[in-house]
């Protein structure tokens, strides 16, 4: 017991000595939290700058232009003539362009059928489809309106118009993220990135460090003897700390007014299941290459894409089987999926199953990585 109390002391040590670990491991996750919280705590978008384009300059067009600035998502600037229209875009990053034809309530009241021409800003696709949506309701209420209103002064009553105008409604709502709100989508999921990141990156930087330096055989396995307590001293002081650190990114969400009502045991099944994965794959890769940069380098390859891989904003269903095939060999994929499930779908315990088979499955292949690496280096270094 003293002598593992004394390498888990020198562990710390170590740790403390390398700034750029210290760093990683305790300051990006809390920084980069902080910093994501605050730049998604808005949650929706609003306020979308569109540019109505009245080329009729009548009360018709002016009750349209009316009827857009009114929703929330939308705030409009007028212009009378398509002059200079493409540089107004670059300049003031119009989201929509909505040209109002000339003659527009000429022929309204003449049965002629104008039409509006809409023109949205797909450069980013997120506030492209609110202003899009916007738009719609905006113009569509506009036109029912307008239509319930030419058959009332027909001598309709009022409510059989809207019921002949309307021959059948729709009532839409919405379920799991009811406010739809970005950051209750995407902010948990990148927490989850941030963590597979530091503790891939530190587990990988310990071990490539002693092999550097030439310490590893030397001063510690030797103390050691064993590949399976070696991985779990290496990697203890990680995973205490690194809980300490995953209740503080907790303590951030009533920070960032996102609600947490999941369930415990499925949320730090998966944390866990999470958190072992991506130790042994950081220890594989470090002992594969006993170099800190080269480590450093490879596992920046896996980590980049992992969260478009993963499925958590593109779905998997949407992607090649082969790509799909890939993306399930990464822990952060099941991780999310299973977060998704346990944050939006109230899932329990056995609805994530599925997820954490898939990151045992995944701790398994590179435990026995580790340990067959292990034993090759313990035999060299015999030989």
């Amino acid at each position: 017991m003293n002598n593992f109390f004394s390498l888990i002391k020198r562990e710390w040590k170590l740790f403390t000595s390398n700034s750029v670990v210290v760093a990683i491991f305790l300051g990006a996750p809390l920084l980069y939290g902080l910093l994501l919280g605050a730049v998604y705590s808005k949650g929706k978008v609003d306020n979308l700058p569109v540019l109505v384009v009245d080329m009729d300059d009548t009360p018709m067009s002016h009750k349209a232009i009316e009827m857009l600035d009114d929703t929330e998502v939308l705030t409009v600037d007028v212009a009378f003539n398509t002059a200079d229209v493409k540089n107004l875009v670059i300049s003031n990053g119009y989201d929509a362009i909505i040209t109002i034809p000339n003659r527009f309530e000429a022929d309204i009241i003449q049965k002629r059928h104008p039409e509006i021409q809409v023109e949205v800003n797909t450069a980013n696709i997120l506030p492209a489809n609110y202003a899009a949506k916007g738009i719609q309701v905006a113009l569509g209420t506009l036109n029912a309106g307008i239509e319930i209103s030419s058959l009332t002064k027909k001598g309709v009553p009022a409510v059989t118009a809207k019921e002949q105008y309307e021959a059948f409604g729709v009532n839409y709502a919405r379920f799991f993220n009811k406010s739809a709100n970005y950051m209750m989508f995407l902010w948990p999921g990148v927490l989850g990135v941030i963590i597979q990141q530091v503790f891939m990156l530190a587990l990988a930087l310990s071990f490539a460090r002693e092999f550097e330096e030439k310490t590893f055989f030397s001063e510690f396995y030797s103390k050691v003897q064993n590949p399976w307590m070696a991985m779990f001293i290496k990697s203890v002081l990680f995973w205490i700390m690194g809980a300490v650190i995953i209740l503080l990114l907790w303590s951030m969400f009533p920070l960032f007014k996102v609600p947490l009502h999941a369930s415990p045991l499925a949320l730090v099944s998966l944390l866990l299941a999470l958190i072992v994965s991506v130790s042994f794959m950081g220890i594989a890769v470090s002992l594969a290459i006993p170099s800190q940069l080269k480590a450093t380098e490879i596992l920046m390859v896996v980590a980049t894409p992992s969260f478009i891989l993963s499925g958590f904003t593109w779905p998997l269903s949407q992607m090649p089987e082969s790509i799909v095939m890939l993306a399930k060999t990464i822990p952060l994929t099941h991780f999310l999926e299973g977060l998704r499930k346990v944050m939006l779908y109230d899932a329990n315990f056995n609805d994530v199953l599925p997820e954490l088979k898939g990151l045992l499955y995944i701790t398994l292949f590179f435990a026995i990585v580790c340990y067959i690496i292990f034993k090759i280096k313990a035999r060299k270094q015999k030989a």
